[in-house]
């Protein structure tokens, strides 16, 4: 589903529907096995409910096995995982390291 709204609406919206969907596993119990949570969760971030039907198409789909290969050729081995220059950070209660190594990367060249 995230691919399918990046190709449809751009790396802002795909990142609103990754925290949409994080929130609603760790934070609100809901169930994004569920299409129907999922068709909700689209209707939160006001994304096109066409991007759940999209998620099953041929070029989704491609681009999903693009993306696992870059993952498992960079080293990670579980998920959630964040790979910020070349470092791997796996598992939800990283993600302050994340922060870190993001707010450092943009300050290194920033300068």
């Amino acid at each position: 589903l995230i691919i399918a709204v990046d190709m449809a609406a751009g790396a802002k919206a795909a990142m609103a529907i990754t925290g949409a969907i994080l929130s609603a596993v760790w934070a609100q119990q809901r169930n994004i096995a569920d299409e129907k949570t999922l068709a909700e969760l689209l209707k939160e971030q006001n994304l096109p409910a066409s991007c759940l039907e999209q998620a099953y198409s041929q070029a989704v789909q491609m681009r999903y096995e693009s993306y696992t290969q870059m993952a498992i050729d960079a080293g990670v081995f579980g998920a959630p995982s964040y790979v910020v220059d070349g470092e791997i950070f796996w598992g939800q209660d990283r993600l302050d390291f994340v922060e870190r190594a993001l707010t450092s990367s943009h300050t290194s060249r920033s300068n």
